[in-house]
């Protein structure tokens, strides 16, 4: 699978907007700051895909702000809903009388040392399977027609993320596998605005948002930084965080 052209330079290695999972976490310390979040007075709210080779992302976030509030699913989608965004909202430090969320959104691709795209060797194993393997399937559902809208209540994630994706597609020809990530990344981040945006219109809230993808090479796990802001109760208005060129 190619990946898509405005895409194809975030999967490589040395894209000024990506990072190793360590310099991520620090980027996000150092970028958040000036803006008043600071470990210790902020709650990471950390939406990845459930495989395992997303435990070190986890880990390295949480390295840096602490545990983590799990809002992952498959291919990083993000169902909790408003009950589980309610639950959130009530773990959040406010020791200074404001609550601060750090929100990230990152499904996750892999590339092979001969440049697949899709694939990933995991530890131990002889042969590359895939990742994301929800939107490998995915996209192979889309590709041959046989997605269907049907809600499977044995496969419900599978199901949502399907739903999800195909509106957000619309009749809009079908991207490659990188342009589907995005897509999915887009949707995810999309809905944990749509969720949070309650924190902040109650004035109850800063928030800040960072959405964009983890490259799964054969050398090393790499972050692409998408988009990145933080919007202050005080005034509600989107600030951009400088990410790279």
């Amino acid at each position: 699978m190619s990946a898509s052209p405005s895409l194809s330079a975030a999967l490589s290695l040395d894209h000024p907007n990506t990072f190793s999972l360590s310099a991520f976490a620090e980027w996000s310390r150092e970028a958040l700051a000036p803006h008043g979040f600071v470990p210790g007075n902020a709650l990471a709210l950390l939406g990845v895909c459930r495989d395992e080779l997303m435990f070190a992302t986890s880990r390295a976030v949480s390295q840096v702000w602490g545990a983590a509030f799990d809002v992952s699913s498959l291919a990083g989608m993000v169902f909790l809903g408003r009950s589980g965004m309610a639950a959130a909202a009530h773990h959040a430090p406010g020791l200074d009388g404001r609550r601060r969320y750090v929100v990230m959104v990152l499904p996750h691709i892999g590339v092979t040392a001969d440049g697949t795209v899709g694939m990933v060797l995991r530890e131990g194993q002889h042969h590359a399977s895939t990742a994301c393997g929800a939107l490998v399937g995915l996209h192979a559902q889309l590709a041959a027609g046989t997605a269907t809208d049907t809600l499977d209540h044995d496969d419900l994630e599978m199901s949502l993320l399907r739903a999800e994706v195909k509106t957000a597609l619309g009749d809009a020809p079908l991207p490659d596998l990188a342009g589907l990530t995005d897509v999915a990344r887009r949707c995810a981040t999309d809905e944990m605005v749509r969720l949070a945006d309650g924190l902040v219109r109650d004035a109850d809230a800063d928030v800040a948002v960072v959405s964009g993808m983890v490259v799964h090479h054969h050398s090393e796990d790499r972050v692409w930084i998408s988009e990145a802001w933080v919007t202050l109760r005080s005034d509600g208005v989107r600030i951009p965080l400088g990410v790279g060129a």
